[in-house]
């Protein structure tokens, strides 16, 4: 394990994931992979370390795998590793497509899917599709390994079901039922910019593609955790997948069930807006994959 002083401290590149929850366990530590978002909070005073433990040099975890069962993604995997994978064609498109709207190459480059998961920031872009593809969080101690669904990992703003000597090693996403499209949208004011909202969207449809039989949706960055509307979703279930309209009523109920703060960039009103607008989408694009299929 190599180790140096920095202006923000102690400064550890952990060789093992076993080396890193030591550290996490016997200091005043914090994980690094990309630092894209750690080092922001700790410049700013929001968050107090001794050490900083950069976990981007471990060879575990950074594996994308499809199986007969779903798709396995390594906590340790970057979001260009996500970009860069063999999914367009998959039902687990939409995930490279989210990946593509986090930051900037740079961030994507170096950013990784499990310090973007356990992150917590609300306005984070994989949640809301990792909610509707179902998926797991995979996390260790060093010594179990744990899962979680993801839509009960989140606690609060920043806060998650991780004790503070835990991990995130990857994240599970089980094979989506036959005749199913997904679905994300984003809605920053520039590219590269954190979601001002973020809508995914799941929907299955029976074999002749005249009903819905199951649908999820989940919004970003409107609310202190990522938001599963499971009242929307009931009231898509059954319904023809050709009613626009009815999708749009579905849509227009999303404020109902949001806890947006204002902010410089958008007042409570203009961000249900944009959500009401993205969820139309969404919903309309995962149909049109589910029929595809």
């Amino acid at each position: 394990m190599a180790t140096e002083l920095t202006e923000e401290g102690e400064f550890h590149r952990a060789s093992s994931i076993e080396e890193a929850v030591t550290l996490l366990e016997e200091r005043n530590a914090a994980l690094i992979s990309g630092g894209q978002s750690l080092m922001p909070l700790i410049r700013q005073g929001l968050i107090d370390r001794d050490v900083i433990v950069d976990i981007s040099g471990i060879d575990d975890h950074t594996d994308i795998a499809v199986t007969d069962d779903g798709l396995q993604l390594g906590g340790l995997a970057t979001h260009r590793d996500l970009i860069e994978a063999d999914l367009w064609e998959t039902p687990y498109r939409a995930l490279p497509e989210t990946a593509k709207e986090i930051g900037d190459k740079q961030v994507r480059n170096w950013g990784t899917i499990g310090g973007s998961v356990a992150h917590a920031d609300p306005s984070l872009d994989y949640p809301p599709t990792m909610i509707v593809l179902d998926a797991v969080v995979q996390y260790t101690d060093g010594s179990e390994t744990k899962e979680v669904p993801i839509d009960e990992f989140y606690l609060g703003q920043y806060f998650t079901v991780l004790e503070p000597h835990e991990i995130v090693i990857g994240v599970r996403v089980p094979k989506p039922s036959a005749n199913t499209g997904v679905a994300f949208e984003k809605f920053a004011w520039r590219r590269g910019d954190m979601s001002l909202v973020n809508v995914a969207a799941s929907v299955t449809v029976d074999e002749t593609g005249s009903e819905i039989e199951a649908a999820r949706i989940a919004v970003g960055a409107m609310g202190p955790t990522p938001l599963r509307l499971t009242e929307l979703e009931a009231e898509l279930v059954g319904s023809d997948p050709s009613d626009e309209s009815h999708q749009q009523a579905v849509a227009d109920r999303v404020g109902e069930f949001t806890e947006p703060v204002p902010e410089a960039h958008g007042s409570v009103e203009y961000k249900n807006r944009i959500a009401t607008n993205l969820t139309r989408k969404t919903i309309r694009t995962a149909i049109e994959r589910a029929t595809e299929n």
